[in-house]
């Protein structure tokens, strides 16, 4: 029986949230796996009002799904959600580039230093961290959350991480690999010296190729995983 850790009583119901989400997202529950009010709150020492608010805001963000009369469960993600997920970080990266012409160049040369940097421990902690340590670190996601900083709208940064919760599904899953990550490393190089470069083209043009690179990739994937994750 899996343990879930005990709740001191200080913001209770954003911790109970906190916990009940990264649990979801991290698939210490299986994909549509029915939860259960009653043994959550048990588990987490908690009464059950925490955990039926923690589960209704996890179902606006589509995470958890309530069938009338039978219960609440993991909503599993599938080919659909990929695609639009992809459509959506792609019309929040090309938001992006229409702005970079309004970004001052000091703040556009500060941004490119640290997705270059980010990349530079990226490439050389891959070699050295156990793989899936490696995945934890979230090298990816540091990268395009200082691409989506470039645009200097905090609302649509927000957006763009909740888009990425899935991404810590594919690596319990065991989704990602080491040659897609690799591939994906290269395409982020690519991404930095566009910008350096200047050519709006060019961005959008090595933007749209690693995302839909991305997409094929992971769709792939999780075909072999027998169509959910």
């Amino acid at each position: 029986m899996m343990e879930l850790p005990k709740i001191d009583n200080s913001n209770l119901w954003d911790k109970t949230y906190s916990i009940l989400k990264d649990q979801i997202i991290r698939r210490c529950f299986s994909p549509n796996e029915k939860l259960a009010i009653p043994d959550l709150a048990n588990k987490l020492g908690v009464s059950r009002t925490p955990v039926r608010d923690a589960l209704n805001r996890l179902e606006m963000e589509r995470l958890v799904k309530t069938v009338s009369k039978v219960g609440t469960f993991v909503v599993a993600i599938g080919s659909e959600d990929i695609k639009n997920i992809m459509d959506t970080r792609l019309m929040l990266e090309y938001w992006v580039i229409d702005k970079l012409c309004s970004v001052s160049k000091d703040v556009l040369q500060t941004g490119v230093n640290h997705m270059q940097d980010i990349l530079d421990r990226s490439l050389q902690m891959i070699e050295v961290e156990p793989f899936h340590d490696y995945l934890k670190s979230d090298y990816n996601l540091a990268f395009h959350i200082e691409f989506m900083k470039l645009g200097q709208n905090r609302n649509n940064i927000d957006i763009y991480l909740k888009l990425m919760d899935y991404r810590f599904i594919m690596m319990k899953s065991s989704i990602v690999s080491s040659e897609m990550v690799k591939v994906a490393q290269a395409q982020h190089q690519a991404i930095v010296d566009a910008i350096t470069n200047g050519s709006m083209e060019d961005i959008r043009k090595v933007i749209r190729l690693h995302l839909v690179d991305s997409e094929q990739r992971l769709l792939g994937a999780i075909h072999e995983n027998g169509g959910t994750i």
